[in-house]
């Protein structure tokens, strides 16, 4: 009887375990970097065990190395201050040399060829921020922006897609029928969609409604789009999307990832980073700045006339899926919530705030810094992207751009709402108004800096700058601008006198610790020009191989 018992149990057991599902295997998590910095790029090299990564290391300039799974160590190649964009099947790189920050996410560079196995570089074309080689290796797709708008071209100069904001990551299919590529919505901003675009310039979305959503490339079946994306915040996890525009999720860990590329064996390199935003401003009457970064993400939007007040926005994790606007004592004192949004400009007498709402197109909404009702300030489809207040306090200067056009310069009386452009369209959104509030500064579609008369009429050309400046404010006496080079670290910002031409170092500007630095932005000064605030992004990056996602 026992006997007959013990066999029958057996017998329920191995059932049991027949039956039970087999568990799933884990992806397994290869670091390949030890170093503190922010990793750009990656990509396979055709043996798909080679692995070219360009990185920032320890505050240094960027760097393009090459290291494999079995080894700890990387090596420097050549050329220096080269980021890799795409590796041919034939194992020659697309690389940007001279990559420099143009605009918040996005670097651009001359895109030239270079052997992987050594040699001189081939320039092709200057100011290129993304590549990707067809899958026979002969021809690039390329984005770049020309005239103020982003433009894909595959081959370059054949537009297939034009962005009102901005494009990033493309990937062309293996069977070379589509391009798939991630379409942000607002520059600036880096939530967007993920869309392909057929040879025929047919843009279709896959996915849309992602907060945050950077790298992207193509499964090893070429059946679906692979991206890293978030809803909410800033922490992406791992996805895929297929052509009929199902989503599923590959893998999600504590922290931010970013896919950087996905090898034919089903492999992937990405990076786990730790981001952050912030601000750091030197107060009227001291002499040593103070970090005024309040949560993950601080934006300054303005400071105050008198340098005591910054506005500015949280748009992570802290700020939420609306974001938020905060007003903050620049002696430290803790900051106030004044409302959803991205903070934008403070009106001269400090009582109400300009902001706009995290949607596209995007309105202007006044914000009370003090007791009263937030109100809605624009009632047309233009998307607002900054705005100021002019001194008199009842007009203020916005850039914005209508869906299918790049951005322009508009003045506005709020008691009116009819917006008058005072600019050419394709302008940098960016722009500081001179003290009297007759013009304004901005940088026009050929890069260069102009002053556009607020009464209307043409720009005046400021030819005593150099590449790439842009204005960052004005002298009290409204005869110099104040002058600086995004993406160069420190910022080394100039007083330069409009008549003259006559330049002056004024300040060099960066965090003390700069490990992963790659942007100094929002340089604010204050009326009388003895206090200051700027922003930073600090991007600290591990980068890792994945075997076993599916």
């Amino acid at each position: 009887m026992a006997a007959g018992l013990a066999l029958i149990a057996g017998i329920a057991v191995g059932m049991f375990l027949l039956q039970r599902p087999a568990q799933t295997s884990l992806p397994v998590y290869h670091p390949l970097t030890f170093r503190r910095g922010i990793v750009h790029s990656a990509r396979f090299a055709p043996d798909g065990k080679t692995i070219i990564y360009s990185a920032a290391w320890e505050g240094k300039p960027l760097e393009l190395f090459t290291t494999r799974p079995e080894s700890p160590e990387s090596q420097e190649l050549r050329p220096a201050g080269a980021d890799v964009l795409a590796i041919s099947a034939s194992g020659e790189m697309a690389l940007s040399l001279g990559s420099h920050p143009r605009a918040q996410f996005l670097y651009a560079g001359t895109l030239a060829r270079v052997p992987l196995v050594g040699g001189a570089p081939r320039e092709i074309r200057e100011n290129v921020e993304w590549a990707d080689w067809s899958p026979d290796g002969n021809t690039l797709a390329i984005v770049r922006e020309v005239e103020g708008r982003e433009r894909l071209e595959f081959p370059p100069d054949k537009v297939l897609y034009q962005a009102d904001g901005w494009i990033g990551h493309l990937r062309i299919s293996p069977k070379a029928d589509m391009i798939a590529f991630i379409d942000h919505l607002q520059l600036g901003d880096d939530g967007g969609a993920v869309a392909v675009v057929d040879m025929a310039g047919k843009k279709t979305t896959l996915s849309t409604g992602w907060d945050s959503i950077q790298g992207l490339a193509w499964s090893p079946g070429g059946d679906e789009v692979w991206f890293s994306a978030t809803r909410t915040g800033g922490d992406r996890s791992l996805y895929a999307v297929n052509l009929a525009g199902t989503v599923r999720l590959l893998a999600r860990v504590p922290g931010e990832l970013m896919l950087l590329d996905v090898g034919r064996d089903g492999n992937v390199l990405l990076t786990r980073n730790n981001d952050r935003a912030g601000m750091i401003g030197l107060a009227p009457g001291e002499a040593k700045e103070r970090d005024l970064s309040w949560l993950d993400w601080s934006v300054p939007g303005d400071l105050s006339a008198d340098g005591r007040s910054v506005l500015f926005g949280e748009t992570g994790e802290g700020g939420g899926p609306k974001y938020a606007v905060y007003l903050r004592k620049t002696d430290g004192s803790p900051a106030i919530r004044l409302g959803e949004g991205i903070g934008l400009g403070l009106s001269p007498d400090g009582k109400w705030a300009i902001a706009r709402p995290n949607i596209t197109p995007s309105p202007l909404v006044l914000l009370p810094t003090g007791v009263g009702e937030a109100k809605r300030l624009t009632h047309d489809s233009t998307n607002h992207l900054r705005a100021r207040w002019l001194p008199d306090g009842k007009r203020l200067v916005f850039s914005g751009n209508e869906a299918g056009h790049g951005f322009r310069l508009y003045v506005e009386s709020p008691d009116e709402g009819k917006p008058r452009a005072i600019s050419p369209e394709g302008v940098n959104p960016t722009f500081v108004i001179s003290p009297k509030g007759d013009q304004v500064a901005g940088v026009g579609p050929d890069h260069k800096v102009y002053l556009f008369p607020v009464a209307g009429g043409e720009p005046i050309l400021v030819s005593a700058t150099q590449p790439d400046e842009a204005p960052t404010g004005w002298s009290p006496d409204g005869r110099a601008l104040y002058v600086f080079r995004f993406g160069q670290i420190p910022a080394s910002v100039v007083q330069l006198d409009l008549s003259t031409g006559q330049r002056r170092p004024w300040k060099e500007l960066a965090p003390a610790d700069a490990a992963g630095i790659d942007t100094i932005r929002g340089i604010t000064i204050s009326a009388d020009a003895k206090a200051y605030v700027y922003g930073y992004i600090r991007t600290l990056s591990d980068l890792y191989l994945v075997e076993g996602l599916k």
